[in-house]
């Protein structure tokens, strides 16, 4: 059995939390409350994006019909190429499948995401505490921020017309 392995940043979020982690910036750096607001809702909208991209491979590894003659018993090559299809998009037979497929990377995508959030989260909150000025301006940030950009575009997936055919 695979020994679970640690969520991506792990050690930073938690020497962050304790407040040992240590950073040190030129004379040219500026820790402002605007970038750490922003981070927090960019890192959102970066997963629900990604999210948005998980359901839609995962709706591709459930396509029915493909069109290819997969439904064609003499046509036995088919079934391989429709199931090779699907499986990159994500996982079909636990069995057979790996996670080398657009389901599972972007899920650790999202994780990582998630983590650099959580980072920046405690950081920001460490500054929260200590800091009154920047708390006032973060939290004013926060209560009034303006929608991210990202995520914006519409995400198109697989279509298929009522005959079942793709367009």
């Amino acid at each position: 059995m695979p020994v679970p392995s640690l969520p991506p940043l792990a050690d930073l979020i938690s020497e962050a939390k304790n407040g040992h982690l240590n950073v040190s910036f030129n004379a040219d750096m500026r820790v402002n409350a605007e970038e750490f607001a922003y981070i927090e809702r960019d890192c959102d909208a970066f997963k629900d994006s990604i999210q948005k991209l998980m359901q839609i491979a995962k709706n591709v590894s459930e396509q029915k019909k493909w069109g290819l003659g997969e439904d064609q018993e003499i046509l036995t090559s088919a079934k391989t190429v429709v199931h090779r299809f699907r499986a990159k998009a994500a996982v079909v037979d636990p069995g057979k499948d790996g996670a080398n497929n657009v389901h599972d990377i972007l899920d650790r995508h999202y994780q990582i995401v998630d983590a650099l959030q959580q980072l920046h989260r405690t950081i920001a909150q460490r500054y929260v505490e200590t800091d009154q000025v920047f708390a006032a301006r973060y939290n004013e940030l926060m209560a009034n921020m303006p929608p991210s950009s990202i995520g914006t575009a519409a995400i198109q997936g697989p279509m298929q017309t009522g005959e079942g055919k793709w367009r």
